[in-house]
């Protein structure tokens, strides 16, 4: 089975979080993710620029400086994992949210609506 992790922060709260936090969180994503990449469970990682870069892309090509969700929190780091069970995609996602203090978003890759 097949899920994507996502992890949702604001540019502001990582900033505000003090430099000792952002070192240890540096460590403990390369920590883990290679761990998860070893038992052949991390598909790929995505680390996404804050939401000051982002822009969006509406109808006719109009863009507007922002991220879609205005509302919510951005995305700032993206999993793509293979588990054997969604229980298994969960003890990742906790540990995640455990070290990074957050939620974690969970969501199954559809079967068979991978493309090259």
């Amino acid at each position: 089975m097949r899920y994507l992790l996502s992890w949702h922060i604001r540019e502001e709260e990582m900033i505000n979080r003090s430099p000792a936090w952002r070192e240890e969180i540096v460590a403990f994503l390369a920590r883990f993710e290679d761990e998860l990449f070893t038992h052949s469970e991390l598909d790929w990682v995505e680390v996404l620029d804050p939401e000051s870069q982002a822009i969006v892309v509406g109808p006719g090509g109009d863009v507007r400086a922002g991220f879609y969700n205005e509302g919510g929190k951005p995305s700032a780091r993206v999993w793509a994992i293979r588990v054997e069970s969604k229980e298994r995609a969960r003890e990742i996602a906790a540990t995640f949210a455990g070290q990074l203090d957050t939620w974690i978003e969970v969501r199954e890759c559809l079967p068979g609506a991978q493309r090259p």
